[in-house]
């Protein structure tokens, strides 16, 4: 089995400190802390982590064991704005393709620009949606085209793990 990677130590740092600094004090108002306990909980969540209080009151910061955190863990951010594994960069394909056939290689390669394509579709399709302006029918066209690229996202993937 492979291990997966712990969160970096200045994220489980920073929950740490949040979490002790968002702890509701005695002379405190309901709902002073509550944005320090959103922005630290959110990035509990963002890296995988579980906050946990032991016996005594102290706070436990671990890794998350459910399967979404250790995605989170793996993959980071990728993951959480675009739903599939981080791929590697194309610096990183060409050493990790180095003794790679060539033809195989050449696969590889353009699956995963295909991928990235996909991914960027997505992107492009969701700034589109979120613009406030009407939308032109020429807007109407770009966005289904996105769409349909983006839909053979998943087939894209499969495509690339059968060639790896």
């Amino acid at each position: 089995m492979t291990v997966l990677p712990s969160a970096d130590e200045q994220t489980r740092q920073l929950v740490e400190l949040g979490t002790f600094l968002g702890a509701p004090r005695p002379d405190s108002v309901s709902g002073d802390d509550d944005d320090l306990v959103a922005m630290t909980a959110d990035l509990a969540a963002r890296a995988g982590l579980f906050v946990q209080q032991d016996d005594v009151g102290g706070i436990n910061v671990v890794d998350g064991v459910d399967p979404e955190a250790r995605r989170r863990r793996l993959w980071g951010d990728f993951w959480l704005e675009h739903g599939i594994p981080a791929l590697p960069e194309p610096d990183e394909l060409d050493v990790l393709l180095d003794r790679t056939p060539g033809e195989a290689a050449n696969r590889l390669r353009s699956a995963t620009q295909e991928v990235i394509r996909a991914v960027m579709a997505g992107s492009r399709a969701s700034e589109m949606e979120a613009a406030e302006a009407p939308w032109t029918p020429a807007d109407i066209d770009e966005h289904d085209r996105l769409s349909d690229q983006l839909n053979r996202l998943t087939n894209l993937l499969a495509d690339c793990a059968q060639i790896g």
